[in-house]
C-alpha cells in the first residue's frame, strides 16, 4: 500500500511526532532529581531576621575574611576572632553532595589550609558562623574552585 502524501498526512505525522517528543520530555523531567537549596527551608525562613542581625554584627569583619586557592590548597584567612562556638561550611549551590564542613582551627597567623582534593570545580559559598561573648556573627563569601 502506497501512502498518499497530502496536507492531511503531513498534519497527522506532525501531531504524532509532537506527541512523542512531548511524552519523551515528560519522561526525562520525571527522571531528574529535585534538589532544594535547604531541606528545612521553611523554619529557616521564619528565623531569617536573626540571620540579618548576625550579618549586621559581622559587617566589620566581612572584608577581613579571605578565601583563595594556592597551589594544591584552599586557604581561608580569619581575622582576629576568638569564638566561643563556631562553624564554617563550603556550601555548593548546584549539588548538596559536595557541601563540606570543617572545624574551626586556624594557625597563629589566622590561616586554615585545606586540601584542594576535597573540592570539586565550581562555585562554593563559604558560610562562617561564630558566637563570641554572647554575640552572634555570620559572614558569607563566594569562592570559585578552579
Amino acid at each position: 500500500m502506497k501512502i498518499k502524501w497530502n496536507w492531511g498526512t503531513g498534519i497527522t505525522l506532525f501531531i504524532i511526532l509532537f506527541m512523542a517528543f512531548t511524552l519523551w520530555k515528560v519522561y526525562r523531567a520525571t527522571q531528574h532529581p529535585v534538589m532544594l537549596v535547604e531541606k528545612d527551608y521553611y523554619p529557616k525562613g521564619l528565623q531569617y531576621q536573626q540571620r540579618i542581625d548576625e550579618r549586621r554584627n559581622a559587617r566589620l569583619y566581612k572584608p577581613k575574611f579571605l578565601v583563595f586557592q594556592q597551589n594544591d590548597e584552599v586557604v581561608v584567612h580569619f581575622p582576629e576572632v576568638h569564638p566561643d562556638t563556631s562553624s564554617f561550611t563550603f556550601f555548593r549551590p548546584s549539588d548538596a553532595n559536595y557541601d563540606l564542613s570543617f572545624p574551626f582551627h586556624p594557625d597563629s597567623l589566622g590561616l586554615m589550609r585545606l586540601p584542594s582534593a576535597k573540592f570539586e570545580k565550581g562555585k562554593y559559598i563559604l558560610k562562617i558562623y561564630w558566637e563570641e561573648k554572647g554575640k552572634k556573627y555570620y559572614v558569607e563569601k563566594n569562592f570559585f574552585m578552579k
